[in-house]
């Protein structure tokens, strides 16, 4: 089976001369929810930015359904990212503009930019902006400014906006690093809604491995710039887990969702800080962020 995207030896070393990436090899299958894991770091946020070019690779090729990504420039590279939906830790949202705004804006690459920019869309993308808004629930929402939503709500309109681009590939860098274990289901719940009914490819890079386990249909580690696991959820037991974060780590749930379950949970399953990098990756950590 022809690979949906294929990364080939995929390297990127930036000026500072820390290595990111080393010799990056993958296949990915159309309709697969792969999660990526591994310490702060280790290259994750690295990898996905090479998928679309948002970073220029230092070595190898990114081929996305049969088009070498790494070779496209101008008009082509801007038909390419049409078909990759990006969701970012920080949200990325313009805070002062209303949550429809920032939503409609996510139609950029199909539309002129005078009418994006002038605030002009069609009656077909105001359509569509509706629909995705109430796919993750936030229709109600449309006309406050965006900074008046919590991060949960912020994260939502993100994936609204990225779903604009009818993607075929949804890239999502931590998208919830910074929001509480409850939220954090939520918002994965609805990645992997489009994942399962729209048939969207989705990489997402995640902190926690009890929600790679629950979301993921193969789970990726990379551990230095290099793939350290590549297997399906269920795979990763105490061995593989201390290969991929260090001798010293220790497993952590993310926190339960409900009342019932925050009732039962014993205290290790409270909401854990992100397992962290050590001293000498401190500066590819920079680097990342």
């Amino acid at each position: 089976m022809t690979a949906f995207l294929r990364l080939e030896e995929i390297t990127k070393t930036y000026p500072s001369g820390t290595r990111a990436l080393d010799g990056i090899s993958l296949d990915v299958q159309r309709g697969e929810f792969v999660v990526l894991i591994g310490l702060s770091g280790s290259g994750k946020s690295t990898l996905l930015r090479c998928i679309n070019k948002l970073v220029e690779p230092s070595g190898g090729r990114v081929i996305l359904d049969g088009i070498d990504v790494t070779a496209a420039k101008g008009a082509e590279l801007r038909r390419i990212r049409r078909r990759i939906g990006m969701i970012f830790q920080q949200f990325n949202l313009v805070r002062r503009m209303s949550v429809f705004s920032n939503v409609i804006a996510g139609r950029l690459g199909y539309r002129s930019i005078w009418r994006t920019v002038a605030g002009r869309p069609t009656r077909t993308d105001v359509a569509l902006a509706f629909e995705n808004l109430g796919r993750v629930g936030i229709a109600d929402r449309a006309f406050q400014r965006a900074d008046a939503l919590s991060g949960g709500q912020q994260q939502r309109v993100g994936i609204a906006r990225a779903l604009m681009q009818e993607p075929d590939l949804m890239l999502a860098d931590e998208p919830v690093a910074s929001l509480d274990p409850a939220t954090s289901h939520s918002v994965m719940k609805y990645l992997e809604e489009i994942n399962k009914k729209d048939r969207i490819t989705v990489i997402c890079s995640l902190h926690f491995l009890s929600l790679a386990r629950r979301y993921g249909s193969r789970v990726i580690a990379l551990k230095a710039g290099k793939v350290a696991f590549d297997g399906l959820p269920a795979e990763i037991d105490e061995r593989r887990f201390k290969e991929i974060y260090g001798e010293d780590a220790v497993e952590v749930e993310i926190g339960p969702t409900s009342e019932s379950e925050r009732g039962a949970a014993s205290p290790r399953q409270a909401s854990p800080p992100a397992l962290s990098a050590s001293p000498e990756r401190s500066a590819e950590i920079e680097q990342e962020r």
